[in-house]
């Protein structure tokens, strides 16, 4: 009981997200859930400890004393970083860039789906159902985000979209649910 999940890409295989992140559902900005995406939170970590870090606001928040923030420790996020996250690589996209990646995407997406014999015929169908909502969004958000594929640099493969919400300096992370496997480890 309580074991974790790992998501890979159903294309490279290549691990994305894990259970170890809070998921919640990604939703507009009249907060409608998008279907067939899940968001999850991101934060700066220590290269070195993996520990999260104190952003210096001294004693603001009752922190202690007059601590400068530590500027030789070295900063990751920890969802891309490859030691403590998913070894993502940043891919700048232009929107006309991500509108074909999406289309090609989504289209092999829905033939994988179809020929897996473990996806029944209702998931194959809510996924085509969902996938014009969810490029919709996510090409409306393109200015807030950045792009990020796999450790493999598939250009086929899954992406992770990091999108800052907010005042948050650390993004958070969008992927379309369908492309990932799900394994139980």
């Amino acid at each position: 009981k309580g074991k974790m999940i790992i998501y890979t890409c159903r294309f490279t295989g290549d691990e994305m997200m894990s259970s170890a992140y809070a998921q919640r559902p990604v939703t507009n900005d009249d907060g409608d859930v998008i279907p067939g995406l899940f968001m999850v939170d991101s934060q700066k970590i220590n290269k070195d400890s993996g520990g999260s870090v104190d952003i210096g606001c001294g004693g603001e928040f009752g922190g202690a004393g007059d601590e400068a923030p530590d500027e030789t420790v070295e900063l990751v996020n920890n969802v891309v970083d490859e030691s403590f996250g998913f070894g993502l690589t940043d891919c700048p996209l232009q929107k006309k860039d991500l509108k074909d990646f999406l289309q090609t995407y989504c289209k092999n997406l829905r033939q994988k789906l179809k020929d897996d014999e473990s996806v029944p015929g209702p998931e194959v169908k809510k996924f085509a159902q969902s996938a014009g909502t969810f490029c919709k969004y996510l090409l409306s958000k393109h200015a807030d985000m950045e792009f990020f594929i796999s450790r493999s640099m598939d250009p086929d493969g899954s992406m992770a979209f990091a999108l800052y919400v907010g005042e948050n300096a650390n993004p958070s992370f969008i992927l379309i649910e369908a492309g990932l496997i799900e394994t139980k480890v």
